[in-house]
């Protein structure tokens, strides 16, 4: 096995997820929306709040400071925010648990499996094992799962070793004491797949960029 490279690597996990994505959809989607729906819900009840401390003081502007006293010497609003709160971090934590939970068993499973890949590493002719070659079992594969957070933590400065290290070891290979191997070059389908996630980025931030352009254009143009 041959040292796997950042970018088959890459690929081989935006595959994964892709895989992951509809059952990801079915168990996100209750908290997700319990989420959204309270996240709505507080931002019309300040609203509504504050437009009302605007009416009472007609041709003033409440500073900041006087907003933030007002709002605590309203027991009933307090009350109705702090709820309001616990609800949309208790249906994120619930699809964050959810998330990690689906993503654990499938890794670690896989990695563990007798395949030792996930199906988009498989698809790519990437396998994971220990430094000398041998088969994870569930610890070890669990190891690296879980240390994969530091990787993402170090602003994705543990993946980016992987370009960096002759090895091609990642930090949370590196914490594990594991290695991605590579069997034969990269597959045709793959460059092309590289090439179109790389337009789809560049068409995304261009997109964004134009809105931004069209923004500032609009605020430019107002009178006054």
């Amino acid at each position: 096995m041959n040292r796997a490279g950042f970018w088959r690597r890459w690929l081989a996990y935006s595959l994964d997820w892709l895989l992951l994505a509809p059952l990801l959809v079915l168990l996100l989607a209750a908290p997700l929306h319990a989420a959204w729906s309270e996240a709505l819900a507080l931002n019309r009840l300040l609203q509504d709040w504050l437009l009302g401390q605007l009416l009472a003081t007609p041709g003033l502007s409440p500073s900041p400071l006087r907003l933030l006293q007002a709002l605590e010497r309203d027991p009933d609003l307090f009350t109705a925010l702090q709820s309001g709160t616990a609800r949309l971090n208790a249906a994120l934590v619930l699809g964050a648990l959810r998330l990690a939970a689906c993503a654990a068993i499938y890794f670690i499973g896989f990695e563990a499996s007798a395949w030792q890949a996930t199906p988009g590493k498989r698809a790519l002719g990437l396998r994971v094992s220990t430094r000398d070659g041998a088969r994870l079992g569930l610890g070890r594969a669990a190891a690296r799962f879980f240390a994969g957070a530091l990787s993402w933590l170090s602003l994705n400065l543990g993946h980016a070793l992987v370009g960096w290290r002759r090895d091609g070891a990642s930090l949370h290979d590196l914490v594990a004491g594991t290695r991605v191997g590579a069997s034969g070059p990269m597959p045709r389908w793959g460059r092309w797949a590289l090439i179109a996630q790389l337009a789809a980025l560049c068409a995304l931030l261009l997109g964004l960029l134009g809105r931004l352009a069209y923004l500032l254009v609009q605020l430019a143009s107002m009178p006054g």
